[in-house]
């Protein structure tokens, strides 16, 4: 996985590549999740994808409203 990040990252000219980038390697990972899983696993997993960003976003922002949590 670094490996490709670095890689595409060598690849990136500019930042609105960014964005282009994302959206190839989205688009390879469907793919391939498709050819694996089928389509209606695929979906499932792309939404247990977008429900985990909702997730960490969630416990982030109880860290972030709170105190800072004593670790002993």
């Amino acid at each position: 996985m670094q490996k490709i990040e670095e890689l595409v990252k060598r690849e990136i000219e500019n930042p609105d590549e960014y964005m282009l980038v994302c959206s190839a390697l989205m688009a390879v990972t469907r793919n391939m999740y498709a050819s694996a899983l089928g389509p209606h696993d695929t979906a499932r997993m792309f939404q247990a994808v977008s429900n985990s960003f909702i997730v960490v976003e969630d416990l982030i922002d109880k860290f972030r409203l709170g105190e800072k949590p004593t670790i002993h």
